[in-house]
């Protein structure tokens, strides 16, 4: 299982990650990486080597190991009630995946955290679950919301949801 950091910092998501990573499974962090945004160029849709003209941690690192599994746990920061740029910016440039439908029977999970509750937050998540269940149909993943925590910068946020924690990997333990 690929598990994605797509927040800016080794927080809160990368500790979730963290969390619940198995020693089979490869956790990458997107904070600090260089990754160009899409150029729109549709240069993804002929046979490239390396699936995109661009040079940076994305194609470099990020198509590979989204190709090597079929289980891919994103977690994003809720930004302005919605997912993160970071996140935005790695979707835009699946574009490749599309082009060849090189996603298709793999399974995407999110995982979010924000400041507000999740009740507080109902409506973005319903959004956001919406967004990514729209771009399923023409990316050809399966995709599932596995759970929302509230940040906590000044507490621990696995102690704090330790019983979201365990029934997150048994949902994923379940996949493998």
């Amino acid at each position: 299982m690929l598990l994605i950091n797509c927040s800016n910092r080794e927080k809160n998501c990368y500790k979730i990650l963290h969390s619940i990573k198995s020693k089979d499974d490869k956790l990458i962090s997107l904070a600090h990486k260089k990754m160009d945004f899409c150029l729109g160029c549709q240069s993804c849709q002929k046979e490239l080597p390396k699936y995109c003209v661009l040079n940076d941690y994305i194609t470099n690192n990020v198509y590979n190991e989204i190709l090597k599994e079929d289980n891919i746990v994103l977690a994003s920061p809720m930004y302005i009630s919605n997912i993160n740029g970071i996140l935005k910016n790695l979707i835009d440039r699946f574009n490749t995946f599309y082009n060849h439908q090189l996603l298709k029977g793999k399974k995407f999970y999110l995982i979010m955290t924000g400041f507000a509750t999740k009740k507080e937050n109902e409506k973005e998540i319903e959004g956001i679950v919406e967004y990514f269940n729209g771009i399923t149909e023409y990316m050809y993943f399966d995709f599932e919301f596995l759970d929302y925590f509230v940040d906590s910068d000044s507490q621990d946020i696995i102690e704090e949801n330790n019983n979201k924690i365990e029934l997150i990997k048994r949902r994923l333990n379940n996949e493998k």
